[in-house]
């Protein structure tokens, strides 16, 4: 991975804005470049933004204005073929399945250890 490769590049949804700046904190430890949206709309733009070059898009599932859901679906229609990570607090069985059809990579649970999950991110790049 060097600082060029859009694979080094995170988007990191949540509408808590403190965890969102722990989670830019923390990847950006690890030599992520982050880039940062409160919600889904947000997400879209800052996706659109980047020509869709993410290496990975680590998203919130319950957020006002567009919650996960809509933004994997609205990320999958625009061909985004990268991982996806869900993150949520309170996940239940209904919206584990509803994410199905859409290629998740993966839930994690709220709290995680970023560790875990930038070096899970490192070794699938």
């Amino acid at each position: 991975m060097s600082k060029d490769d859009p694979f080094f590049r995170l988007l990191c949804v949540d509408d808590n804005s403190v965890l969102l700046q722990t989670l830019a904190l923390g990847f950006r430890a690890y030599g992520f470049e982050v880039v940062t949206a409160s919600h889904g709309i947000d997400a879209l733009m800052q996706f659109q933004a980047h020509a869709g070059n993410f290496g990975a898009v680590l998203t919130d599932n319950d957020m006002p204005n567009m919650n996960g859901l809509a933004l994997v679906k609205h990320l999958r229609a625009l061909g985004y073929r990268g991982q996806i990570l869900v993150m949520s607090g309170r996940l239940s069985a209904s919206d584990g399945r509803a994410y199905q059809d859409y290629e998740v990579t993966g839930f994690l649970h709220k709290p995680f250890e970023i560790s875990m999950v930038a070096t899970m991110l490192m070794q699938d790049s």
